[in-house]
């Protein structure tokens, strides 16, 4: 095989249970399309994952995991599909509409299950809302956002209220009453986008993501809200009562204050504040001739509120305090429960790196043992990449940029040569960041 036999795209799924007559059956659930390439690790082959929200993850049939990578073209191969011409955009145009298909598997291979009864057996296993655990949720979120833990609580405990009463089935417009709508604020790289992420995959439910710094216009409202509306319905596959019971976040809601910047035209994000309250109302949108009430839908405001989150009062602010700094009460009081993230100390760093089970210190412990390459740090190496982070003032989000760029050296020379250890420790002056020890 050449190096490009190697590298290509493919579907990240994840292997998930559904029941047909009492009868347990296996399905695979398409998360993304992914670029990447497969190395081989000792007695068996890894993908390593090197775009979108897996980046630096890696995935084998030998892991004790539910991921699998499926449909691994090479590079060579799209573009012999495509005229023998490089078009990476057209390459990703091929994989995007699979994203949230339901694949099975048989003898001859994966296949999109198109089966009526069977999809409503998956849609049904998707709907165990009311089968969940809060205490084993927290716990399991807790093991990847650190130093958050009232945080995670009041979110959690937010979220499964709403999907609750969602399930007693009363009418849109109580629900509407009864649901919690959150603002999340504080520092970034604390987890307020993490912990939505895990809620949202332990309830199974679509969540979408939307940058609120790009409304400047009332006319980008409508848009803004749609482009969201159609994101949860193509998640949910297109099960309308499924993405009406969704998350949509609103990220750099900060940004929308009127002052933002000190914009010349305040009374535009004014105009753009008051244009977004159609979300909170229960708007009926129509999605696909579908009729798609807002009522249900969660939704979760984020931000930083940078100059705030300086003052004395922080976290403790009140709504006057957000209609200063220029978000307009009449959006506001549609917030019942607002939480403040834990500004990261220093000692909080230390202990994400440590016992986050996303820390790049632990992803990276996980692909060194299947290398069979004995991994080790020093509690001076963790100091080290801790007052990185400190001094970035981007808390938990820049570590794994941290500490890529320190071990990056060492990966190649671990993939050209035999290694058998691998101890990190902090530099000084001009020496590296490890120690490689020879098999």
């Amino acid at each position: 095989m050449t190096g490009m036999d190697y590298v290509g795209l493919a579907y990240l799924v994840k292997e998930k249970e559904y029941n047909i007559d009492n009868k347990k059956n296996i399905y695979y659930e398409v998360i993304d399309y992914v670029y990447g390439f497969y190395y081989q690790f000792t007695d068996e082959y890894a993908f390593v994952i090197l775009s979108g929200d897996s980046k630096g993850k890696y995935v084998s049939d030998k892991c004790n995991t539910k991921y699998k990578i499926v449909n691994f073209k090479t590079i060579e191969d799209l573009c012999a599909a495509n005229n023998h011409c490089y078009n990476y955009n057209m390459f990703q145009d091929s994989y995007k509409e699979y994203i949230g298909k339901y694949l099975g598997h048989n003898e001859d291979g994966y296949f999109v299950i198109k089966d009526k009864k069977t999809l409503d057996a998956i849609k049904k296993s998707n709907k165990k809302y009311s089968n969940v655990d809060i205490p084993d949720m927290y716990e399991s979120i807790r093991k990847i956002v650190v130093a958050q833990d009232e945080q995670i609580m009041h979110i959690l405990v937010s979220l499964y209220k709403n999907q609750k009463i969602i399930n007693l089935e009363i009418e849109d417009p109580i629900i509407k009453k009864l649901k919690d709508n959150l603002l999340i604020y504080g520092p970034t790289g604390t987890g307020k986008k993490e912990i939505l992420k895990q809620i949202a995959n332990i309830f199974s439910i679509p969540i979408v993501v939307e940058d609120a710094s790009i409304l400047f216009k009332t006319s980008d409202v409508e848009n803004y809200i749609s482009n969201a509306l159609k994101e949860l319905y193509l998640s949910s596959d297109k099960d309308i009562q499924l993405a009406q019971r969704g998350i949509i976040v609103i990220e750099n809601f900060d940004k929308l204050a009127e002052n933002y910047f000190d914009a010349k035209n305040p009374a535009c994000r004014i105009d753009v504040q008051k244009s977004l309250l159609k979300l909170f109302d229960g708007t009926t949108f129509y999605i696909d001739n579908k009729k798609f009430d807002t009522s249900k839908v969660s939704i979760v405001a984020l931000g930083t509120f940078d100059n705030m989150i300086k003052e004395d009062k922080y976290p403790n602010f009140t709504m006057e305090d957000f209609a200063e700094y220029g978000i307009i009460k009449e959006l506001m009081i549609n917030f019942s429960k607002k939480v403040a993230m834990n500004q990261l100390t220093k000692e909080d760093i230390k202990r994400i790196l440590i016992e986050s089970d996303y820390s790049p210190i632990n992803t990276y412990k996980i692909m060194f043992d299947k290398m069979k390459i004995n991994f080790s740090y020093d509690d001076e190496f963790i100091d080290y990449i801790a007052t990185i982070a400190i001094n970035q003032r981007n808390g938990a989000k820049s570590l794994k940029n941290i500490f890529d760029e320190l071990i990056n050296d060492a990966m190649l020379k671990i993939v050209l040569n035999d290694y058998s250890k691998i101890e990190l420790v902090k530099p000084n002056d001009d020496e590296n960041p490890y120690i490689l020890t020879k098999k």
